[in-house]
């Protein structure tokens, strides 16, 4: 028995393997890698007792498909097997099934317990119970979310701001820019559900300044005075601060807000996106009735 059990625990594939460990899901976008989406499984106590059970009457139970969902035990193939004379065969060989390492939190929650379990030929055990966390990491994974798609007026790369000129920003529309985005994603019975929604875009201007908005209202040609929820005005011109004389740049970061659920459980978590373009802002020079600018 002692033997069997030390076998087990040096062999890969044993007892360690069959021992529920932490999952961590990171989702990074590849345009900005600020995203960061985790959530753990419990943990099991790394001095969980090993209680290898089996000679007594009844101390090898048979398991079958038909167990309950909710069983928290987790299983993994035995090796090696036990020789074809063992006892914990009970009666059994190995051309019947084959045994199982079975690994059990205690009921009163101090610690784990494992055993050996013989399962039949044809029949699988007891699937370990699924983690509403880690199915809302894959849907969150799955979920389609952009950057801002940054548009401006003037149009942004051009020479043609001024200071003093309003600048209108808005971003492209579509679930994919501001959401709902939604997906699920099933397995062992539970269902979780993830949708993910823009809560507000914060643009960098370049020059110190930063601007909160929404999507922003798309210019119209031909309208005059400053955009009526999202806009900036310059007041100094690139050329004198950006080096080389070059343009504002400008980024636009859109914070994403997923929630999800299923399974009894639910959460959320938070995702920046973000763009990045630029703007020439120049000064305007008057020439006065003498010949000076100004």
């Amino acid at each position: 028995m002692v033997l069997l059990a030390a076998a087990m625990l040096a062999a890969p594939g044993g007892l360690g393997s069959a021992m529920a460990a932490p999952v961590a899901c990171a989702k990074q976008d590849a345009q900005t890698g600020i995203c960061l989406v985790e959530a753990t499984s419990p943990g099991q106590p790394a001095d969980a007792d090993l209680v290898v059970d089996g000679a007594s009457s009844g101390g090898v139970p048979e398991t079958g498909g038909d167990a309950s969902p909710q069983n928290p035990c987790t299983y993994t193939v035995a090796e090696p097997q036990p020789a074809p004379t063992s006892m914990l065969w009970e009666g059994r060989s190995p051309d019947d099934g084959v045994m199982y390492v079975q690994v059990c939190p205690r009921v009163d929650g101090s610690g784990l317990t494992t055993m050996l379990v013989f399962v039949a030929n044809g029949t699988a055990p007891p699937a370990p119970p699924v983690d509403p966390r880690v199915l809302a990491e894959q849907a969150i994974a799955s979920l389609v979310m952009r950057a801002p798609e940054i548009r401006m007026a003037p149009p942004p790369g051009s020479t043609s701001g001024l200071v003093g000129l309003p600048v209108w920003m808005w971003t492209e529309r579509g679930e994919a820019f501001l959401g709902p985005t939604r997906q699920s994603v099933s397995a062992g019975g539970v269902t979780v559900a993830a949708v993910g929604r823009v809560g507000r875009i914060v643009w960098d201007m370049g020059d110190g300044t930063t601007v909160v908005c929404g999507a922003g209202t798309p210019y119209s040609p031909g309208a005059e005075g400053p955009s009526p929820d999202c806009g900036h005005v310059y007041a100094e011109a690139s050329s004198r601060h950006v080096p080389g004389g070059g343009p504002w740049p400008v980024t636009a970061t859109s914070t994403w807000t997923v929630t999800w659920s299923g399974g009894g459980l639910s959460g959320s978590e938070m995702l920046e996106l973000s763009s990045s373009s630029e703007l020439f802002v120049g000064e305007l020079h008057v020439l006065n009735q003498d010949g000076s600018s100004r």
